[in-house]
């Protein structure tokens, strides 16, 4: 038989960064909070591992525009009293089908790509994507649509299904990259401990089943799938947009057509990262390298690969070596796998990945290695220097590896919310960024709340997105409260 608890004045859904932020708030003004999180452990899509004893986070891991104005830095800095670590003078290395572009020839190719940067036009065709007015423009040089194809892997889908005519409508923050020093998680348990510290509650493992309104002074109620409910005065959800979009709990009563309708419109972008360490660093220049950007090898698309390394060679990756940006050295890597891509490899186990991707890496990063021969997506690169042959000793097998796995969590359905898609509602609405403010606006005479990175037209998709949602929709109630 479900037990029900003494009447709580904020209940919230989900410990991520937009759910604690809000907590924070509440639990400040002194009310009686509890948060309900349905993983046992706290964070949602922030989670810190340690890697040879060092932090290496496998959700939300920068701070973008950290010297920017970014709320997510006073946070850190300030409130927290935390420390960040900012890579300096580290070195990018663009890697083509013969082996790392010489310098001169990277820096021309991503200037010349940064020119063709897409905007859109006044009058641009509802109907239109990116893909279909900036890729024809690029096809003198395959290279430059590797490079274009770049912005999937933060937005987590395809050039193919973003609407043009929105086209960076959204105005996330940019700038200095700044990394916590101890991870994400650290700034999360620090949040658990201020919301614990000021009376407010956290259960683990609390997967939320139905959310019920009973009326004007007699609050919400909250049930999970262990059979208990709780109620309170307001509720917060932060159950992140694919959740909702696929495997919602029940609300009673329902939940508005016009907020139905933007959530059956919204996307939720794929990205997934592999990480590998090993004994030592044995790809290029370790000591000055912070990066590698992996050019595709095919310009087939990704989708209909069949086996993993067709998934890689169609794919441009950036790689991020902790042996240069990292606090403290280690010989790591970390690879973002994006859109179409993250979609294959979550076919796969954790284990094929990861011996998929050192196999790749070796291919392409090891001087012991015979480079692949010349493709269409990279002919413009074969009178590019290739690798000096050498008997070097093969790579070392990686020791530690890691696959995230965000597409099949039960709890994420995906990484973030993606840039306005090329998608209509049943009932004929086209999507656009008024979809964000549609699933930001709280139900119910404002006892049920809405927070999370979908809810933030301009810092969706981000860490900066949740923490400003939470603390919005946190300082609502603690005002509905008081008021």
């Amino acid at each position: 038989m479900a037990s029900t608890q003494a009447l709580y004045d904020a209940l919230i859904i989900g410990s991520g960064m937009a759910g604690l932020a809000a907590a924070r708030e509440l639990s400040r003004a002194h009310l009686r909070v509890l948060l309900l999180e349905a993983r046992h452990r706290t964070g949602g899509r922030i989670h810190t591992t340690r890697v040879q004893s060092q932090p290496v986070d496998l959700g939300g891991s920068m701070v973008h525009g950290f010297r920017e104005g970014n709320p997510v830095a006073a946070l850190i800095t300030r409130d927290l009293d935390l420390d960040v670590h900012i890579p300096q003078g580290a070195k990018g290395l663009v890697v083509g089908a013969q082996g790392p572009l010489a310098e001169a020839d990277a820096t021309s190719l991503l200037a010349t790509s940064s020119q063709n940067a897409f905007a859109p036009a006044a009058g641009t065709s509802p109907d239109a994507s990116i893909a279909s007015l900036l890729l024809p423009t690029l096809q003198r040089d395959p290279r430059l649509v590797a490079l274009a194809r770049t912005a999937e892997i933060g937005a987590g889908t395809r050039l193919e299904d973003q609407a043009a005519q929105y086209a960076g409508f959204e105005q996330g923050f940019k700038g200095t990259d700044a990394f916590p020093l101890n991870g994400y998680g650290e700034i999360a348990d620090t949040l658990v401990a201020d919301v614990k510290a000021g009376g407010g509650q956290v259960r683990l493992g609390a997967e939320v089943t139905s959310v019920e309104d009973l009326g004007e002074g007699n609050g919400v109620r909250v049930s999970t799938r262990d059979g208990d409910s709780y109620t309170a005065r307001a509720v917060i959800s932060t159950i992140p947009h694919a959740v909702l979009q696929q495997s919602p709990p029940t609300f009673s009563p329902p939940l508005s057509p016009a907020f139905l309708s933007a959530i059956e419109r919204m996307r939720t972008g794929t990205l997934e990262k592999v990480v590998l360490s090993y004994p030592s660093a044995w790809w290029p220049s370790p000591a000055e390298t912070g990066s590698f950007l992996l050019l595709p090898l095919s310009d087939e698309p990704a989708s209909s690969a069949q086996t993993l390394a067709d998934v890689f060679e169609r794919t441009v990756i950036p790689v991020a070596s902790f042996e240069r940006i990292g606090a403290t050295p280690h010989p790591t890597l970390l690879a973002y796998v994006g859109a179409a891509a993250a979609q294959v490899i979550a076919r796969y186990s954790v284990d094929e990945v990861a011996a998929a991707f050192h196999e790749y890496l070796v291919r392409r990063l090891s001087p012991s290695s015979s480079p692949p021969p010349p493709s269409s997506v990279d002919a413009a690169s074969a009178a590019a220097p290739s690798p000096p042959s050498t008997s070097a000793p093969a790579p070392p097998a990686p020791t530690t590896t890691h696959v995230t796995t965000w597409l099949r969590d039960p709890f994420s359905l995906g990484a973030t919310s993606a840039p306005t898609p090329l998608t209509s509602s049943s009932d004929g609405t086209r999507a656009s960024p008024l979809d964000f403010h549609i699933v930001s606006r709280p139900t119910w005479g404002g006892r049920l709340g809405w927070a999370g990175e979908h809810t933030d037209v301009d810092q969706h998709g981000s860490v900066a997105g949740a923490f400003i949602s939470g603390r919005r929709e946190g300082r609502r109630v603690c005002e509905a409260l008081e008021g």
